[in-house]
């Protein structure tokens, strides 16, 4: 991250005094939040695509079946980062489900924001974007597990599922993307804070 900041900082030549700093600091903050809709959004279109193929090779319900109840690990590992984010930041969880059985979806919770305006906001954004990062996360735990670690062919196994059941689900619905922005007002200004004291820090 220092050298992406960095390249920022030479790419505006503004120079590295505050304003530069903080000029860097602006771009890197819309990149960081940008992202993490990018990533979901991908996530979310290749899950669209793996229902899509294995819809027209065993037909729209074993493929509903298949992308949620076979890697129901995935799912209960998307909803849990929804509570887990929504609990940090001070909301309070009133249900989390892993077994609907209506829509295309098979989990969802529940929560209700809790003090001042500024922090539902947070609460908001944090809960609707949570799968990503937690996803992103496990991700990289098991992929390193599965090439460095030593485990017998069922461990293997159990490893590549769990890593397939966290991909297929570290995606952002529509009603995540819309609460993540809906609250993104609140959030940008602690990212943009922390990036700027991260840069003056390097910089300086």
């Amino acid at each position: 991250m220092a050298h992406l900041f960095r390249q920022i900082l030479d790419f505006l030549a503004i120079g590295y005094g505050a304003q530069g700093v903080a000029a860097a600091s602006g771009v890197l903050t819309v990149i960081l939040i940008f992202s993490v809709i990018i990533v979901g959004t991908i996530m979310s279109g290749i899950e669209k695509i793996q229902i899509v193929i294995l819809s027209k090779l065993f037909g729209e319900r074993t493929a509903l079946f298949i992308c949620n109840y076979i890697t129901i690990a995935g799912t209960i590992i998307h909803e849990c980062a929804h509570a887990l984010f929504a609990t940090l930041s001070g909301a309070k969880v009133t249900e989390i489900s892993f077994l609907d059985t209506k829509g295309n979806s098979l989990g969802h919770i529940s929560y209700v924001g809790r003090g001042p305006i500024f922090m539902r906001g947070i609460q908001d954004s944090l809960c609707a974007c949570a799968p990503v990062f937690v996803g992103l996360i496990c991700k990289f735990i098991i992929i390193n597990q599965i090439f460095h670690g030593t485990y017998p062919i069922w461990g293997q196994v159990i490893l590549w599922y769990l890593a397939i059941s966290v991909i297929d689900h570290m995606s952002m619905s529509p009603i995540d993307i819309k609460h993540y922005f809906q609250g993104i007002w609140a959030v940008v200004p602690i990212v943009f804070a922390a990036v700027f004291c991260y840069g003056y820090f390097i910089v300086t």
